[in-house]
């Protein structure tokens, strides 16, 4: 018995050290990422932070977050933000985000509020973490402009898992559910809620999504395959699905195919919105209008666009510049 008891008392001194040792890692790791940040020109201030969940879980909340990156002129505040990982599995964490919180960009500031916001993440235990698999779900979700305007969604949900094959390949899902568009395209004739919004689609990269991808250069596409993206809000349906290789630049290579229903009725909504320029509103107008007439349809376009070159082509016609698809 007294065998016993003296390897009880071993190996729970053990697991408390162990714990004490990854509590201080965690506390340490994430501290420098901050002063990091600071170093290189962010915000990035907590009034607090604290490792709880002794003796299984290891367990960080940070209070009062705010970070801003002058790069790209984003800045995110939050009351608290949690990284919860179990003590024994510290490569899968769960970020919990609150119910309240503040996205401000160059042009406006957004407030966020949700029932639940949360996401798993798995990484590799190797050098600068790289992503394994990601999972995402918020619930009754509504953002709120300072520019006056609004959106809401019952459910979200994204999942973002590196390709089996190993190389620098992630396949991403997306589907949302009850989603309310922005309040300045409601116009009284529309449901009020969206029926469908969906995204599949496998993306290769110049590199792995890791740590550094905060820190440094976002890692950037070189392909694209698109095998669905899709929206339905009433008798309006996009649809597009495309396959594209990319240059350094961003340039792609390749075909994409565009369906939208009742195109016409979109443009009447977003003329009616107000928030667009009638300049741009009838040079898109007019360049659908002849895409669709390539179909031998008026209110619905099915088109296939070819890209090459840096050129957007409808078959041997070149219609403009390429879209580059690039990350900041």
């Amino acid at each position: 018995m007294r065998a016993l008891l003296s390897l009880i008392i071993v190996l729970s001194l053990g697991w408390a050290g162990y714990w004490v040792l990854a509590s201080q890692g965690t506390s340490a790791g994430l501290s420098l990422w901050f002063e990091e940040r600071r170093a290189e020109g962010w915000q990035a201030d907590y009034s607090d932070l604290s490792i709880q969940g002794f003796p299984n879980r290891v367990d960080a909340n940070l209070t009062d977050v705010a970070l801003a990156d002058p790069d790209t002129g984003l800045a995110w505040t939050a009351p608290f933000f949690q990284l919860l990982a179990l003590s024994y599995k510290p490569n899968h964490v769960i970020a919990v985000w609150p119910n309240t919180q503040t996205l401000a960009t160059p042009s406006e500031t957004l407030s966020i509020t949700s029932e639940k916001m949360q996401a798993s993440v798995v990484v590799s235990p190797e050098a600068h973490l790289p992503l394994e698999r990601s999972n995402y779900v918020a619930t009754a979700l509504t953002v709120r402009s300072d520019q006056g305007w609004s959106l809401q969604a019952d459910d979200i949900r994204a999942a973002l898992h590196k390709h089996p094959t190993g190389n620098n390949a992630y396949q991403l899902a997306y589907q949302a559910t009850g989603v309310a568009p922005p309040s300045f395209l409601s116009n009284g004739v529309l449901p009020a809620k969206m029926s469908a919004m969906e995204l599949d689609m496998e993306v290769d990269f110049d590199r792995a999504w890791d740590m550094r991808a905060l820190s440094e250069q976002r890692p950037q596409p070189t392909a694209i395959d698109l095998r669905m993206a899709k929206a339905e809000w009433g008798d309006l349906l996009f649809h597009m699905a495309a396959d594209l290789e990319l240059d350094a630049l961003g340039s792609p290579t390749g075909e994409a195919t565009i369906r939208l229903k009742n195109w016409q009725k979109m443009i009447d909504l977003a003329r009616a919105s107000g928030q667009f320029g009638e300049n741009s509103l009838a040079a898109a107008e007019q360049f659908i209008g002849i895409l669709a007439s390539t179909s031998g349809a008026r209110e619905d376009l099915d088109v296939t666009l070819r890209f090459a070159n840096g050129t957007t082509f409808l078959g041997i016609i070149p219609l403009g510049a390429a879209p580059r698809f690039t990350l900041r």
